[in-house]
């Protein structure tokens, strides 16, 4: 009796060490994770493994399918898709080469929403290929004419195929890009939002992509991107708590602001802290560890600092915080009275 109640009891102790080793390494891999997701679709769309690649994006949609980090697989789906329909050359063989694959892809699955959405991917793609991707001004006259053509030949593909593909919420994440290349108003770039979160509101990046259209090197504000932030904080609040304003300012803070976040946008430090708290209580994964005591550094608040790195243990990431000084710096910062 006493034996089996032990190997019972050593039983459950080894399951449970292995959960935790196992979560421990999905914290640690989080980056390796989403590349390899991402160089997995890559391949299968680049091998023409179109029933691989129905059976992924049917799986990634689902709102639990997400990384140790919380972020949509959905994401990194679209972004190894992407990478497989692109290429740095204007000949035209070669993209009927990658058009032709699409096409076969939409032969074998006439209702597959991700097939048609690597059709405009494509087309989008070209655009950028055709214009390049340095600052506007190097750009040469002579490219912004067939830019903004392949843009608007992937807008009304969009439009023509809504009835398929809108039910992936990609089509809005395409329409808001494309929003914003061709400078809609607010009210037109509002309701495409409206419309995908009304389908999918938790799905993080139409929230991203929107927090580009608001950002002020595309004609946007610091207050645009705080007004959004905080209607994407009343809409998500019942299921991410603060989080989503977190993880808004996160995203802004990588793509507009740097390590300018808390001296050039209008970010609220006490609300943020409040959605590091919620993401965490789901999420509690290295990689949002170490970006969340990062901020927290940055935002010069020392007992928020001190708890997030004291969370951190063995699991430093320095690419993170840019070198084995910085998170140093901040640690040691922290730890003075």
């Amino acid at each position: 009796m006493h034996l089996k109640k032990l190997g019972l009891g050593l039983g459950l102790i080894l399951i449970l060490s292995l959960m935790t080793l196992t979560t421990q390494f999905s914290y640690a891999d989080e980056a390796e994770n989403r590349e390899k997701i991402e160089n997995e679709v890559k391949q299968l769309s680049i091998d023409g493994k179109f029933a691989e690649l129905e059976q992924m994006a049917t799986a990634f949609r689902d709102p639990q399918a997400r990384t140790s980090s919380g972020l949509w697989k959905l994401t990194l789906f679209y972004v190894g898709l992407s990478k497989s329909l692109r290429h740095n050359t204007n000949d035209d063989e070669v993209w009927s080469g990658i058009e032709g694959r699409i096409k076969k892809w939409q032969r074998a699955y006439p209702n597959s929403a991700a097939a048609q959405l690597a059709y405009s991917e494509m087309l989008i793609n070209r655009a950028w290929t055709v214009r390049g991707s340095g600052f506007a001004g190097d750009v040469q006259e002579k490219n912004w004419k067939p830019f903004y053509s392949y843009v608007e030949q992937a807008r009304a593909y969009l439009e023509a195929h809504k009835k398929i593909t809108s039910k992936d919420p990609y089509w809005y994440q395409q329409m808001e890009g494309i929003a914003k290349y061709q400078s809609w108003s607010e009210n037109k770039m509002e309701a495409v939002i409206d419309e995908g979160l009304s389908k999918m509101p938790q799905f993080y990046p139409l929230y991203f992509d929107a927090i580009d259209y608001y950002a002020p090197k595309w004609g946007g504000n610091a207050h645009a991107i705080e007004k959004f932030a905080r209607k994407a904080l009343e809409r998500t609040e019942a299921v991410e708590g603060y989080g989503m304003y977190a993880r808004i300012y996160w995203y802004a803070a990588q793509t507009q602001y740097r390590n300018r976040l808390f001296t050039e946008s209008q970010v609220d430090w006490t609300t943020m802290k409040k959605g590091i708290d919620d993401v965490l209580k789901k999420y509690p994964d290295a990689w949002n560890i170490n970006h969340f005591a990062k901020f927290a550094c940055d935002a010069k608040d020392k007992g928020k600092t001190a708890e997030l790195i004291g969370m951190i243990k063995s699991d430093v990431l320095p690419g993170v915080w840019g070198s084995q000084f910085a998170f140093e710096h901040c640690r040691r910062w922290s730890a003075i009275p």
